[in-house]
C-alpha cells in the first residue's frame, strides 16, 4: 500500500504538468526551457555537489558499479534476443529500439523523485551517487547497443560517436568534475555548496512538471499492442537482473534499494530524441516511452512492495 502512496504524489505532479500544458499555461517552447534548465543547471549542480561530498567513498562502491553495469549490458542483450526471435523478426530498426530502450531508465525525471519519496533524503543522496557512477556507462552502452544492432557490429566510428556524445553531456561532466575535485583535495567554499544545494532542491518538482509537459499519452491502446513486450522488459526484467547481480556483488542496503528502484523506472524520455538522431524509428521509440511511463504507475509500487520499503 505504501508503494501506491509513494507513486500518487508523483502522478499528481505529472498530471499537473499535463494540465498546465493542456490549458495553454505552458507552450512547447516552455517545455524545452524546463528541460534545458534541468539538464544544464539544476541536475549538474546536484550531481557535482553530491559527488564532491561523497569524495573518496565513491571508489568503495565497486560492487554497485559491477552489478549496475552488468544489468545495463545484459538487459539490452535479452531485449534484442526477444525482438529478433519473436516480436520484431526481420525489423532491424525496431530491434535496435528494443535493445536501446531496455537499459535507459528515466532516472532524472522520475527516478530521483521516487527515491526521495520512498527512502527520504538518504535515498535521494544515494540515488544521485548511483546516477553519478552509472551515467557514463548508461549512455555509452545503450547507444552502442542501437548502433550494433543496426550495423551488425560495433565499429570504430560508432565508438567515436558515443564518446563525443558522452563528453558533451553536462550530467556526465558534472559527475566526473565533482569526483576529481574531491580526489585532488581542491576545497570548494561552503557558500558555493550551499548555493548548489538550493538550486538542486528544485530538481524533484521541476523534473515531474517537465515530465508532464513532455508526456504524450494519446493512442496508448494501439501502442500497447506494439510495445507491451518492450515495456515489460524495461519495467520488470531490468530491475530483476539488477537484483540478481546485486546478490552476486552485494552493496549496502540503501544502494541495493536505490539500484532496483531506478532500474524499475520507465524508458528515459530522451530515448526518442537519440533514436531520431540515429535514424531509427522515432515514433516507435515515443510509444515505448509513453507506454512504459504509464505502466510504471503499477510496476513501481510493486517493486517498492517487493523491496519491503515501509
Amino acid at each position: 500500500m505504501k508503494g501506491f502512496y509513494i507513486i500518487l504524489p508523483l502522478a499528481m505532479v505529472i498530471l499537473l504538468g499535463m494540465a498546465l500544458r493542456a490549458k495553454g499555461f505552458f507552450s512547447a517552447d516552455d517545455k524545452d526551457r524546463f528541460a534545458r534548465l534541468l539538464y544544464w543547471v539544476v541536475l549538474p549542480a546536484m550531481f557535482f555537489r553530491n559527488t564532491y561530498m561523497a569524495g573518496d567513498s565513491l571508489v568503495s562502491h565497486s560492487n554497485l558499479v559491477l552489478a549496475a553495469y552488468a544489468a545495463i549490458i545484459f538487459t539490452p542483450v535479452a531485449a534484442f534476443v526477444m525482438a529478433a526471435a519473436v516480436t520484431h523478426r526481420g525489423d532491424r530498426m525496431r530491434q535496435a529500439i528494443s535493445a536501446m530502450a531496455a537499459g535507459r531508465s528515466n532516472n532524472v525525471y522520475l527516478g530521483l523523485p521516487a527515491c526521495m519519496l520512498a527512502l527520504g533524503p538518504e535515498g535521494m543522496e544515494a540515488a544521485s551517487l548511483y546516477v553519478a557512477l552509472t551515467m557514463p556507462g548508461y549512455q555509452i552502452a545503450s547507444i552502442l547497443c542501437g548502433e550494433a544492432v543496426m550495423s551488425g557490429r560495433i565499429t570504430r566510428e560508432s565508438l567515436a560517436r558515443c564518446a563525443a556524445r558522452v563528453t558533451r553531456n553536462p550530467l556526465v561532466l558534472s559527475c566526473v568534475l565533482g569526483f576529481f575535485v574531491a580526489l585532488l583535495g581542491i576545497p570548494v567554499p561552503q557558500f558555493i555548496l550551499t548555493s548548489m544545494k538550493l538550486v538542486s532542491d528544485m530538481a524533484t518538482g521541476l523534473a515531474l512538471i517537465a515530465l508532464g509537459l513532455s508526456l504524450e499519452v494519446s493512442g496508448l491502446l494501439p501502442a500497447l499492442r506494439r510495445t507491451w513486450h518492450d515495456a515489460l522488459i524495461k519495467l520488470f526484467l531490468h530491475p530483476a537482473l539488477t537484483w540478481a547481480f546485486l546478490l552476486i556483488w552485494p552493496a549496502p542496503d540503501i544502494f541495493f534499494k536505490v539500484a532496483v528502484i531506478l532500474a524499475a523506472m520507465p524508458t528515459a524520455i530522451n530515448t526518442f530524441i537519440i533514436a531520431g538522431g540515429m535514424g531509427l524509428d522515432e515514433k516507435y521509440a515515443c510509444e515505448v516511452v509513453a507506454l512504459s511511463t504509464v505502466l510504471s504507475a503499477l510496476s513501481i509500487p510493486a517493486w517498492i512492495a517487493i523491496l519491503g520499503i515501509g
